[in-house]
């Protein structure tokens, strides 16, 4: 990247600090919305004290010399207050880095957030400023990194269109593992780096609900698709060790909610299943068979044999990185109680805490709102919906699936997303509706 500052793209553009004086002023371009956006231009003393070094120091050593580019500041002394854009050619990885540039002294990088110094990814710029100060005796000498960008200022959870289509094929790092060091902004990576909502891989194998209806058996999608980052954070009645560690606020892991799906293309489910053998909703959600024997248990090791549950096969998809959630799901239907549906009666009248790994979605999830759900006992911890069908009703359906909903809507029926795109509901007992569960995968 060429110093623009100092040089045009031609030889007749470039310019001399030495050929200028200093009344001479230059228009300069800051980012929209920056402090500096209002700036009309810069003196040869302003060029002359915001300096440029080049670092081409290995990522995992701690002391990251930078020396001066051609041209830039060849007068510099390293003054408190005093700003610099540094190149770390092989990027950073180091937790404590240090910064001794050109030559002035080897100095702590300290970041302005929560004194947390982020990895930089290989090839970036980063903004610094030294300050030199004593406080209560103590001189104080540090490299602040400024310009920052926080995870919400990322905007990850708004799906990106290539080439007119939702989402990018992630395949290649779910393959190569840079997935995981993506998520967390690990091993020279960035946090989130090139990952969006809506985004989406081809598993090694396709996932299929076991014992399905000989009439209806359906192979399910071999691709997945990234319906939230983060979204889940927070969510659960506890945090204990190796439990939902992803979760966590705390512990500075991150995670993706996962749906079955190729963003919008495609078949979106895990093939076809009831949600019970007969038609009721007696036990909730929890108590169904879809949640007990389809989806299963939760496992610590997988199965791809006939017959394994959806939560096997996940496993020996993704091992451990398939994370166990704690999720508040409806465990008791009342069949005297009054609900939306009217034409009879049965709602939701408990819930209980429960390790889960595939999960049904809510109606919230799904659609923002509930429609049918017979009480706040559906809902649960299933009370945000998901980015990705907040930008996207082509990835709620397609017309070529239509799946069950964890909500209850009367004593006999779950709710279901119709296959045209409305919400519906149906007796438990049906075999042809599809499973369309999500899940979390983390490093």
């Amino acid at each position: 990247m060429s110093n623009t500052r100092f040089k045009g793209a031609t030889s007749s553009e470039r310019l001399s600090l030495a050929s200028l004086s200093d009344s001479d002023m230059f228009q300069t371009r800051h980012m929209p919305g920056t402090a500096n956006d209002a700036d009309k231009g810069v003196s040869k003393a302003v060029l002359q004290s915001v300096p440029i070094g080049i670092c081409t120091t290995a990522a995992a050593t701690q002391t990251k010399t930078a020396s001066l580019a051609t041209e830039s500041c060849p007068d510099f002394a390293l003054l408190t207050g005093r700003e610099v854009l540094v190149y770390l050619v092989n990027g950073n990885t180091h937790g404590s880095p240090l910064l001794n540039f050109a030559g002035t002294g080897e100095y702590p990088i300290a970041s302005l957030t929560n004194n947390i110094v982020n990895a930089c990814r290989p090839g970036s710029w980063i903004h610094l400023k030294y300050i030199d100060i004593t406080v209560s005796g103590t001189r104080i000498q540090k490299w602040l990194q400024l310009e920052e960008v926080s995870i919400l200022d990322q905007n990850h959870n708004v799906p990106r269109y290539v080439a007119g289509k939702l989402g990018k094929d992630i395949t290649a790092y779910y393959s190569d593992g840079s997935l995981w060091d993506r998520l967390n902004g690990t091993n020279g990576y960035s946090l989130f780096e090139d990952i969006y909502c809506g985004d989406y891989f081809q598993m090694s194998r396709a996932i299929t609900a076991p014992n399905q209806d000989s009439q209806y058996a359906t192979t399910g999608s071999q691709w997945v698709t990234i319906a939230g980052i983060d979204t889940l954070m927070g969510n659960g009645d506890s945090f204990p060790q190796g439990v939902n560690d992803c979760l966590n606020p705390a512990s500075g892991k991150h995670h993706l909610v996962m749906v079955p799906g190729k963003g919008e293309e495609g078949e979106l489910h895990f093939g076809r299943k009831r949600m019970n053998s007969s038609n009721t909703t007696s036990g909730g959600y929890w108590g169904s068979e879809m949640a007990q024997s389809t989806l299963g248990a939760v496992v610590s090791s997988g199965s791809t044999a006939s017959g394994a549950t959806i939560n096997q096969q996940l496993y020996a998809e993704f091992g451990a990185h398939l994370k166990t959630l704690r999720e508040l799901v409806s465990t008791v239907v009342t069949t005297t109680y009054e609900n939306r549906y009217h034409a009879e009666k049965g709602a939701s009248s408990s819930w209980a805490w429960n390790n889960v790994q595939a999960c049904l979605m809510t109606e919230v999830e799904v659609y923002g709102s509930v429609v049918w759900s017979s009480s706040g006992y559906d809902t649960g911890t299933g009370k945000t919906r998901l980015p990705l069908f907040a930008f996207s009703t082509m990835a709620i359906n397609n017309r070529t699936s239509y799946y069950w909903l964890r909500d209850v809507a009367s004593s006999s029926n779950f709710a279901y997303v119709d296959y045209g795109g409305t919400a519906v509901y149906y007796a438990a007992s049906l075999t042809s509706y599809y499973v369309r569960p999500r899940f979390v995968i983390g490093a």
